[in-house]
């Protein structure tokens, strides 16, 4: 007998009921087949298993058979008659048993239906038995387009996707969307007046649900952040039988927007305080809008605090979102202050800690004090930042550590041995707290004769501080401390190993990277390693150098490379551009040895008396402290300098006083002493090629190779023995090879290649140096001090330049010479001074 499930017009009010193909396929042949019908219907709440068995009970009917439904003992119910069961997941287990019993009668007919979860072990087992199961739930656009077609109804394939996209392809929710769903659908894609329709629909069904559940489906549906269940409960499983979810878990877009516009308040903010360390969707708080509850307002200042090393402006967001939620605006106000320090954004910072006037009494006081306290040293006033701690009680290692720096940066020995005198914490020490202690105790050292101690103090303090992982507002970098002792005391490979670590270790945090790559780059220059420095150089500024302090010391870093490897005009623009910056700070200790290169430059341009404000300040520091050894050596070699670039002789004496004292204690300090004792003979015209060698090798081997090579050179000028001269110079080049800062090309590869051809042909490699420096406009003297040559050997270079070209006046030779070398327009060449020939 052939049959098909074609049944009439529904009696559900007209909602079309949508079969899988699958489904449909089996029942008709179940229904056409002569034999007893043996078949179990699966699917969720809501699709379609009760209309479906009383298709079938009709259609049974209609053959002759005799439907029998539950609610008699099922145990009697005849074999020939077709027992239909729904809801067998619900059944006691006596009658499952009888069930069992009935599965084993091959001749016994019985269809049941049954929901995915929960299947108890023996309704399993019949299931099993009546296998293949019909599987509803879930349908596809071939099943929606089939259900229409029998109907007689017309809808767009677009509305098709459209409905089972919201409808997450859950049969009851597309065969709802399909019942409200308007022939002349006029909606876009996402049917918002379907879901509009359906919400209340969904709403009813949510709050049946048990309060485990429904938390857990809210929880799904708000913030994919937040725990939704204990471990253990299938609550996805749960879900998916009552019609909510999909197969993998995940709710249907309808049912997601449902539970967003419809849940309370109440829940929300538990929702939120449950997330836990991580943040939660941002739509939840969108969704509590401005509501009050300091439930939510601890829970976003604690989701700030988490997100404030990785993600600051993300923070800065959850800590204003905290105030509008009811959160105590000066917290929130510190909060976010330091937000904007880890962002790298100082001004903000401390204009959120001058609004907040957080006063001593209140609970974030101590880390208000600790960012302003930072914010002034980053705007280059160290004094400042230690009066801001010196009205804080030191409470912690890290307060005490911070204090610290800023008193001794500022030269406040008082104020060091005030917080000297602070009781320890009693806590169980942290990597943090011991890198505090050891920073601090190294600080101390550095005020007296121990040296090699306190560096090896500070360079424990860097490791842990990094290891620690801490990007704490501070008045200055641990490393950057470690470095700066390192080259104060002639260490220049522990500086380096330190301040290479820390930038690839992030040590600091994101706000630190600038000024550590600007110490690197410095770091690099007294490594005469130019291209080093200038691409860490460039590195920082990519980074973002935003402070007084970071732009003086990236200033300091150009003045040193120009210094030493650009020619003499490129060192007046430098110093202009470095003006500025230097304008708006104050040198502090942990600043002297920029200061020291801005002294040496400014001295030899003749404009020294700018910056005699600040060297007068830092040699008042320095002598209030007691010169430490550790922090004038460097300072007094700069002033030795000034003195040789002004001839002012008698300005000499102070800082070789200095270095000598100094001598005794460090390493750096012995060898400028003997250095400069030697540059003082060498003034005087007495050149010892012996005592000038080891006295510049003795400069290079503490981090002052230019410095050597520039002693040597002075040497070679000061004498008329060709031997000494060959000598010292060798040592110069030696100490200092010249090398440019290269530059990006600009001209064709092939007409670069041809020019160059051109200049091998005519002119040898030393001669296309002193060519070069020619068309420069520099004289004999400056071009021997330029590449370490005499004057007078200069002069010889120039004479066969000037012959192998054919030069019969100087004009015509800087022509040709422009020429040969190719060198820039005549617009961008500077003026070239008077030029002597033999």
């Amino acid at each position: 007998m052939a049959s098909t499930l074609t049944p009439p017009a529904d009696a559900a009010g007209g909602i079309p009921m949508v079969l899988p193909r699958p489904a449909r396929t089996h029942i008709d042949a179940v229904v056409a087949d002569d034999r007893p019908p043996r078949l179990v219907l699966v699917g969720t709440a809501g699709s379609g298993k009760t209309r479906l068995l009383q298709r079938l009970h009709a259609e049974f009917a209609t053959q002759g058979r005799t439907p029998v439904s539950a609610g008699r003992d099922l145990a009697h119910v005849p074999a020939n008659d077709v027992l239909v069961i729904d809801d067998a997941h619900l059944l006691s287990p006596d009658d499952l048993a009888a069930l069992g019993r009935r599965v084993g009668d091959p001749d016994a007919a019985l269809v049941l239906a049954m929901r995915p979860w929960p299947v108890p072990p023996m309704l399993r087992e019949i299931a099993d038995a009546l296998h293949p199961a019909i599987v509803l739930g879930h349908v596809t656009h071939a099943d929606v387009v089939d259900e229409c077609t029998r109907n007689g109804r017309a809808i767009a394939p677009r509305c098709v996707d459209g409905v089972l996209e919201l409808a997450g392809h859950l049969t009851w929710l597309v065969s709802e969307a399909l019942g409200v769903h308007d022939a002349d659908c006029t909606e876009d894609d996402a049917h918002p007046g379907v879901r509009e329709e359906l919400r209340d629909l969904i709403a009813h069904r949510i709050a049946g649900l048990d309060e485990e559940l429904r938390h857990a489906l809210e929880s799904l549906c708000l913030s994919p952040h937040t725990p939704v269940s204990p471990p253990g409960a299938d609550w996805a499983a749960a879900g998916h039988a009552k019609g909510l979810l999909q197969r993998n878990g995940q709710p249907a877009p309808v049912v997601r927007d449902t539970v967003r516009t419809t849940i309370s308040v109440d829940r929300l903010a538990e929702l939120y305080v449950d997330a836990g360390a991580s943040p939660a969707d941002p739509l939840v708080r969108e969704l509590m809008g401005g509501m009050h509850d300091p439930r939510v307002a601890t829970a976003l200042l604690e989701d700030g605090d988490t997100e404030l090393s990785r993600h600051p402006h993300r923070a800065d967001e959850l800590f204003r979102g905290a105030a509008d939620a009811g959160a105590d605006p000066r917290t929130v106000a510190v909060r976010r202050a330091r937000a904007a320090w880890n962002a790298g954004e100082i001004d903000a910072a401390g204009a959120l800690i001058d609004a907040a006037t957080v006063d001593a009494a209140h609970p974030g006081f101590p880390e208000a004090a600790a960012i302003a306290g930072a914010v002034w040293a980053a705007r280059g006033d160290l004094r400042m930042a230690s009066a801001v701690f010196a009205h804080t009680d030191p409470g912690t290692p890290e307060f005490v550590a911070h204090a610290s720096l800023a008193a001794l940066g500022s030269g406040e020995v008082d104020e060091l041995d005030r917080l000297g005198q602070a009781p320890p914490a009693r806590a169980v020490p942290s990597t943090l707290a011991v890198s505090h202690e050891l920073l601090v105790r190294g600080l101390r050292a550095t005020l007296g004769t121990q040296t090699r101690t306190c560096l090896s103090d500070l360079v424990r303090a860097t490791e842990m501080y990094t290891a620690a992982q801490c990007d704490a507002p501070t008045p200055e970098l641990p490393a950057v401390v470690a470095t700066v002792a390192a080259l104060s005391l002639g260490e220049l490979g522990v500086a380096h190993t330190v301040m290479d670590t820390a930038v690839r270790a992030g040590h600091g945090g994101m706000w630190a990277r600038p000024r550590l790559l600007l110490w690197q780059a410095w770091v690099a220059v007294q490594r005469e390693r130019p291209h080093e420095a200038e691409s860490a150089l460039q590195a920082a500024s990519a980074a973002g150098v935003t402070t007084a302090r970071e732009r003086v010391l990236a200033d300091a870093v150009t003045m040193a490379l120009t210094r030493r490897y650009a020619d003499a005009s490129a060192l007046a623009p430098a110093w202009r551009r470095a003006r500025e910056s230097i304008l708006r700070t104050r040198f502090d200790l942990y600043s002297l040895l920029p200061l020291a290169e801005f002294a040496v430059g400014a001295a030899r341009l003749g404009d020294l008396e700018r910056l005699r404000p600040h060297l007068d300040e830092a040699y008042a520091t320095v002598e209030r402290m007691g010169s430490p050894p550790m922090w004038s050596s460097h300072l007094h070699w700069a002033g030795l300098h000034c003195a040789i670039h002004q001839n002012r002789p008698d300005d000499l004496a102070p800082h070789a006083r200095g270095l000598l004292a100094a001598a005794p204690h460090t390493r750096l300090a012995r060898k400028m002493a003997r250095a400069g004792k030697v540059w003082t003979e060498v003034l005087t015209g007495h050149v010892d090629a012996d005592a000038i060698e080891r006295a510049a090798l003795g400069l290079a081997s503490v981090g002052l190779a230019w410095d050597g090579a520039r002693l040597a050179g002075h040497g070679a000028g000061r004498t008329e023995d060709r031997r000494v001269i060959a000598r010292l110079l060798a040592c110069a080049r030696q100490l200092h090879p010249r090398e440019e800062l290269q530059h990006p090309a600009v001209d064709d590869a092939r007409t670069t290649e041809a020019a160059a051809q051109r200049v091998n042909d005519l002119l040898s490699a030393r001669e296309r140096e002193v060519a070069a420096l020619v068309v420069q406009g520099k004289t004999y003297a400056e071009i021997g001090e330029s590449i370490f040559i005499s004057p007078r050997t200069a002069e010889h270079h120039i004479a066969r330049i000037r012959r192998r070209l054919g030069a019969t006046t100087r004009s015509d030779l800087i022509g040709k010479l422009r020429m040969v070398l190719e060198d820039a327009p005549s617009d961008d060449v500077p003026s070239p001074r008077e030029v002597e020939f033999a």
